[in-house]
């Protein structure tokens, strides 16, 4: 079995103007050397995961993306912890907002059907348009069984060590 290399440094939240933020998890293995085993990157944007897979895709990279994984904070999940959940589709949208008609952002498709963007949860009725740039390919038969016990382990792990690091009463949203 391949190692998980992740410290707590990686999962530990950054604080926008009212909560927690949400995090981008990217477990990323090292193709030239697969014994090193999977490390988890943090990203805190879209477009700092668009410049993670500019990065990767570089010819020099020894490394390649394995998953992605979001970290959703308790006030934007409506539970008392924190949710870590695959990520299926990541896009650039337009985002029809409250505030302006046209919002140019990137959005992401959760295993669940949820969609956010940074810091925030976004009904699928307002994108205007959605263009992915990343996609889980979902294989047919025991594969596809394989892939979904991946997902279902690699967020549990997450989840678990973001509320562990994150605790409920550093946020001041759960008593």
């Amino acid at each position: 079995m391949t190692s998980l290399q992740i410290t707590s440094r990686q999962v530990a939240a950054h604080r926008n103007a009212d909560s927690f933020s949400t995090m981008i998890l990217v477990a990323v293995a090292n193709v030239i050397h697969p014994e090193r085993g999977t490390e988890i990157v943090k990203r805190l944007s879209g477009q700092n995961l668009v410049e993670l897979f500019l990065e990767l895709d570089h010819p020099d990279s020894e490394k390649d993306l394995v998953g992605i994984l979001l970290a959703v904070p308790p006030k934007l999940n409506g539970s008392p912890q924190w949710v870590a959940e695959t990520v299926v589709d990541f896009a650039q949208v337009k985002l029809r907002t409250p505030v302006e008609p046209c919002v140019d952002t990137f959005a992401y498709r959760l295993a669940s059907n949820e969609v956010f963007r940074d810091n925030e949860k976004i009904d699928p009725a307002d994108v205007l348009c959605w263009r992915s740039l990343y996609e889980v390919c979902t294989p047919d038969g025991p594969e596809a069984v394989e892939l979904l016990a991946h997902q279902t382990w690699l967020s549990v792990v997450v989840a678990r060590l973001v509320n562990a690091v994150n605790s409920p009463d550093a946020s001041g949203d759960i008593e």
